[in-house]
């Protein structure tokens, strides 16, 4: 049956194909829907005894055939939805993924940060519709971080504690281990192996367009992906053993990534300031605390959370950038260290996002080109209120398909097609607008390859008002 359906399908184009599997998506939502309904009334009711099991996780194994973990996410998605319908019935619209259900389904069963999630409820639905998965799942993180603020320190401090690492040859294969660690010393690591990795590539980069030259593109690179990790392993251990020439090595830099509110609360906290000074009252700072929960940033820039008492500690030791945002994102205020970089609205504009901006890639913004979302030529300013990053290669396809991108009323930034269509997951809904797509005040005109260039509201037409990275301190 499945071979007969490949044939069906074999000559179908792209949109016939999105078109199938957007339907298959809502019947296996709406299967999940009916599983997750059935669990919930054999949960509620205790009829899983009936079938001698002691829980209703047993009793999901036994019937389903499943795993442990697999059991233990319908059972939690029976609980979310019997508690919040409304996320049942977005999810049965199949407007968002099971995966984003799992997360929030999580969050509510919390021990302690659970008691605050029907407060966000609603907040979070319009999330899971419109972030992508891994950043969904990283905004519930700082909910739960600052809901449960004791109990993730010490949750940090117990991985602290139980750092480990381990090195062992098996019949002449290495086998590296490390587990553990604190959020800084974790993301340092992996900024290390990140851009050990950047250099093999770089090297396999070289040495096929030395072999190939302009036809380079159309050859395999000389190692697989697998070996150049590896090999940066490899070489990443040698360096630990090898004196630099200047005999200084070069520190990785780690941003940790701070709402204000996030900072002037731990500042409080320990009273090295004073909330009256700011001329808030008492009602208005709780209003300030308590808006939209996954706008709360505390984390490094690859999306590792940060407890915001180790934040703290990372500002008094200066080995740490802090980067402060606001609540759309935009780099505020950034710190200085010794090893800080040059040209600081590149890395702003890199500091706004943990990966590229095309919905699906996972290449890490670090390594993203920066592009202008109003393009230069039609008047777009070089901030980071018009920046988005992207890879080189979604950034080469940006501009050959004539794709812009358009904040909604949250800024972030959605790339759309010349007909209009928006680059979103299947079923979902168009993004809420910041502002109407008016193309009487945004003409289009003919560029000189013949193509349609549609020019997108500045920031300051749209009303925003944007605090800028002084460039020349």
């Amino acid at each position: 049956m499945f071979a007969a359906r490949i044939v069906e399908l074999a000559d179908a184009d792209i949109a016939d194909l999105d078109a199938v599997l957007a339907a298959a998506k809502r019947k296996r939502d709406e299967a999940d829907l009916e599983i997750a309904a059935v669990t919930a009334v054999v949960d509620s009711r205790q009829l899983f005894h009936e079938h001698a099991q002691s829980s209703i996780k047993a009793y999901l194994k036994q019937q389903l055939n499943c795993s442990g973990p697999d059991a233990l996410r319908i059972k939690r998605r029976a609980r979310l939805f019997n508690q919040h319908p409304e996320i049942a019935d977005v999810f049965g619209d199949s407007r968002i993924a099971v995966g984003q259900v799992d997360v929030m389904a999580s969050a509510q069963q919390h021990p302690r940060a659970g008691d605050q999630f029907a407060d966000f409820a609603g907040l979070f639905l319009g999330q899971a519709e419109r972030l992508e998965h891994d950043d969904f799942a990283d905004a519930i993180k700082h909910f739960v971080v600052q809901a449960d603020q004791d109990g993730s320190y010490a949750d940090q401090k117990f991985h602290e504690d139980q750092r480990n690492a381990s090195v062992r040859v098996d019949d002449g294969a290495v086998r590296v281990h490390a587990s553990g660690g604190d959020p800084l010393r974790s993301a340092e690591m992996k900024e290390i192996f990140d851009r050990a990795v950047a250099v093999e590539a770089h090297k396999d980069f070289e040495t096929r367009r030395a072999e190939h030259g302009d036809d380079a593109l159309a050859h395999p690179m000389p190692r697989s992906a697998d070996q150049r990790r590896f090999d940066a392993i490899y070489a990443i251990f040698v360096a630990s053993v090898v004196a630099p020439a200047n005999g200084k090595r070069p520190q990785p830099l780690v941003n940790i990534v701070i709402d204000p509110t996030t900072s002037l609360e731990v500042l409080a906290k320990y009273g090295l300031i004073d909330l009256t000074d700011l001329d808030l009252t008492d009602s208005d700072w709780a209003d300030v605390a308590k808006v939209d929960p996954t706008s709360r940033r505390c984390a490094t820039s690859t999306g590792v959370a940060v407890h915001p008492d180790v934040a703290l500690q990372a500002m008094f030791a200066g080995s740490v950038r802090r980067v402060m945002v606001d609540a759309h994102d935009v780099v505020i205020n950034m710190g200085r260290t010794q090893r800080l970089f040059t040209g600081k609205a590149r890395q702003a504009a890199q500091l706004l996002a943990v990966r590229c901006g095309f919905r699906g890639c996972d290449v890490a913004a670090e390594f993203c080109d920066v592009d202008h979302v109003t393009p230069w030529v039609d008047g777009g300013e070089t901030d980071q209120a018009n920046s988005m990053p992207l890879c080189g290669s979604h950034d080469r396809r940006k501009h050959s398909e004539q794709l812009r991108g358009r904040r909604d009323r949250h800024g972030r930034i959605h790339l759309i097609r010349p007909d209009g269509s928006v680059i979103k997951p299947l079923n979902a809904r168009d993004p809420d607008w910041a502002e109407a797509d008016d193309r009487q005040a945004c003409p289009s005109t003919i560029d000189a390859a013949g193509r349609t260039r549609y020019r997108m509201p500045t920031a300051a037409e749209l009303g925003w008002s944007v605090l800028h990275i002084d460039l020349a301190a």
